[in-house]
């Protein structure tokens, strides 16, 4: 099997609201879906979903990095995962175009199988279950979402944080206040403390039964994460700090967790890397996703229903996305995801 063409077309997306995170208010995105085509009439779709300020491409970037590998690509085997990876790597970085192209060989290989894509990535089931992510607002607004979506069905939250601690601290308790003691409860700081605040809040926290804290400190504060791991009774995450593989081997003695999103190590295929080195190390993995529409989040879906040491998944975004073109790869129910059993990611895109 050959490539014969990868084509290009933007898609914008809104959120219901405005997202607020520590360094960002985020109110949509816009992404790069590619489709790239073969000479047995196989097609395979993929999707760039870039965030300057953690991957450090801008879209503009990334179509211009994705006709540059259009070019080295013709004519390749999209089975041959690795040898592509090794083309793309010939230049460093471009992630999310990495990631676009990867998840597109996969959908490729699992069609030309016959089988969905987490069956062809070795998983035994179809569903996992995703949490949802709260933006930094009030705390009176913060609980009363999270009131909101415990009634649509969602048993695991993330917490967006990293301002000022007291005002953090008092979030997180009206959130557990309003929700009750059966509700995951997750926090996501974005890098918004330092080691002394989080470890401080990290001790006031544990009454209130807090799954995780991901990404607390800077990413490049690799001895201050695990200066926080050492001290917190509370499961410490790496998010930012983690990338690649490299990233991941430099991080096990530092954290309990690391968090993989497929638009910061360039697809499934380093994804399975970061887990291997994981889980080798007694370390689980979560999966997450930033803004992205149904193809990525569905690739990162198929890879967390394969994986057994992919423990928590935080694959929300198209559950408050409005926009696009995409059908397919998922049906929702609550916090439940239900992935297609049709061949490859189960994606369909109209008119592309």
């Amino acid at each position: 099997m050959k490539i014969t063409d990868i084509k290009f077309q933007k898609m914008s997306f809104s959120f219901d609201e405005p997202f607020h995170i520590a360094f960002a208010v985020i109110s949509g995105y816009d992404t790069l879906v590619l489709r790239i085509e073969t000479d047995e009439g196989i097609v395979g779709y993929g999707e760039a979903a870039p965030l300057e300020y953690v991957t450090g491409e801008t879209l503009d970037i990334v179509e211009l990095m994705g006709k540059y590998y259009r070019e080295k690509l013709l004519g390749e085997n999209p089975f041959a995962i690795s040898k592509i990876h090794q083309i793309m790597d010939q230049v460093a970085g471009n992630t999310s175009i990495k990631a676009a192209i990867d998840m597109a060989c996969y959908d490729i290989a699992a069609k030309k199988m016959g089988v969905p894509l987490w069956q062809y990535l070795g998983g035994a089931k179809n569903q996992i279950i995703s949490d949802v992510t709260l933006g930094i607002d009030t705390p009176e607004r913060m609980a009363q979402k999270a009131v909101e979506w415990k009634e649509k069905g969602f048993t695991e939250l993330k917490v967006k944080l990293g301002e000022d601690i007291e005002t953090d601290y008092t979030r997180m308790e009206a959130i557990r206040e309003a929700v009750g003691p059966d509700i995951c409860l997750r926090i996501d700081a974005n890098q918004g403390w330092n080691v002394k605040e989080t470890i401080k809040i990290s001790r006031q926290l544990e009454k209130l039964n807090i799954d995780l804290i991901e990404q607390p400190v800077a990413d490049w504060d690799m001895e201050g994460l695990k200066k926080i791991r050492d001290s917190s009774l509370i499961p410490i995450v790496a998010d930012e700090s983690c990338h690649s593989q490299f990233d991941a081997g430099r991080l096990v003695n530092c954290v309990d967790g690391m968090n993989i999103k497929l638009m910061k190590c360039g697809g499934i295929f380093n994804a399975m890397k970061i887990n291997a080195i994981a889980e080798a190390a007694g370390l689980f993995c979560m999966i997450g996703c930033m803004g992205e529409s149904k193809i990525a989040n569905a690739a990162g879906m198929h890879l967390a229903a394969a994986l057994t040491n992919i423990k928590k998944v935080d694959l929300d975004v198209t559950f408050f996305a409005n926009g696009g073109e995409v059908t397919g790869g998922y049906e929702v129910s609550g916090c439940r995801c239900t992935l297609s059993n049709n061949p490859g990611l189960g994606i369909e895109i109209p008119g592309f």
